[in-house]
């Protein structure tokens, strides 16, 4: 015998199609147990979790030999189900013995209509900070008590500072100039799509806690900077798609305004001020909802009319604005912890403005 495994669900000899698929897809699975292990007979049992766990049982039936191994293959229908399927396998002997394997996971998807400009060539990230600068910038007057490493090769600042908090408030200071400089090299090597990870101003060096979502991090650069980045990119047969984080904003922002940075009245501040309803307080202002009890990440209420109006709806809104300045497309942060509907709205709002871009 050799060391081959009953089954590898990573390996298309065991299961066909490769990774998720979509609805509709029957899945073939194929056991390979040692011919001298006995089995005589192999169930496939499925739980579609999205179904309220409906368990579908099918016989594998025994097709061959392999060498030292039987074959017992059987395959799933998917239907019009769309969710995740744990499926797992039972293999018997005339004996009563008995082996059992799993469970393993099938993700199943509703199939979308792609851009064809996606996916056909390369995709590149950048991380906008640790691209490529071209002075070391003053970061005075900006948001978040931020500094500059003078030297591009230090490290970043990783460890807890006085308070036991890692607040990523250290920059390098690459900009949206650099990121252009280099756009003819990239499309050299292939690249037909960039990915940029948060350009919108931020106290942090990620950018996940957005400060202001109509405004370019002024470290990075200005909007006409962002228009120029899209513009060659088209030129040079690539685009570009940004990074949303909708789920939350960071408490350092003109919409919580918890250090009172901004000359405007954040949510944190006064309940009269008008991104208050974007927030769960209980009680306002110390105890607010935030993404996964971290407290400069403030969670937003994405039912709230007036945060859905700024970001989706009004002719103006972020989805809209962004995508007329030169964007192809966007990449939700933590999309799994928006709400379908609000996703739905969204890439409604990205169809309508921009029909060939793309919704990750």
């Amino acid at each position: 015998m050799t060391d081959q495994p009953i089954y590898n669900s990573r390996d298309s000899r065991y299961k066909t199609p490769y990774g998720a698929v979509p609805s509709g897809t029957q899945v073939r699975f194929t056991l390979r147990p040692g011919r001298v292990e006995g089995f005589s007979r192999a169930t496939l049992s499925a739980r579609f979790e999205s179904r309220g766990d409906q368990i579908e049982s099918l016989p594998m039936l025994w097709s061959g030999l392999e060498l030292d191994r039987d074959l017992f293959q059987g395959s799933l229908d998917t239907g019009d189900y769309v969710g995740l399927v744990w499926y797992s396998f039972l293999l018997e002997r005339l004996d009563g013995g008995r082996q059992e394997l799993g469970p393993y996971q099938l993700t199943v998807y509703q199939a979308e209509e792609v851009p064809s400009w996606f996916g056909e060539g390369m995709t590149y990230q950048i991380f906008p900070d640790r691209f490529l600068r071209s002075r070391v910038p003053d970061p005075a007057g900006m948001v978040g008590g931020r500094w500059v490493h003078q030297d591009w090769e230090e490290l970043p600042e990783w460890r807890p500072d006085q308070r036991g908090e890692i607040r990523n408030r250290d920059f390098f200071g690459g900009t949206l100039r650099g990121i252009t400089s280099k756009l003819a090299r990239l499309a050299s090597m292939g690249v037909t799509t960039l990915y940029l990870n948060p350009i919108f101003e931020s106290a942090s060096n990620h950018r996940y806690n957005t400060a202001n979502y109509g405004k370019i991090d002024p470290l990075l650069g200005t909007e006409e900077d962002f228009r120029t980045l899209c513009r060659t990119a088209h030129e040079l047969g690539m685009h570009v798609i940004l990074d949303g984080v909708f789920n939350h904003t960071g408490s350092q922002s003109i919409y919580f305004n918890d250090d009172g940075f901004y000359p405007t009245v954040g949510a944190s501040q006064s309940q009269d001020s008008p991104y208050f309803d974007w927030y769960s307080f209980h009680p306002w202002p110390s105890d607010y909802d935030s993404w996964w009890g971290i407290r400069t990440l403030p969670a937003v209420r994405e039912d709230s009319p007036s945060y859905q109006r700024y970001i989706i709806d009004d002719e103006d809104a972020i989805i809209r604005r962004w995508l007329r300045c030169g964007a192809d497309g966007w990449r939700l942060d933590v999309a799994d912890e928006l709400p379908d509907w609000f996703i739905e709205k969204l890439r409604t709002a990205v169809e309508e403005t921009k029909p060939e871009a793309l919704l990750i």
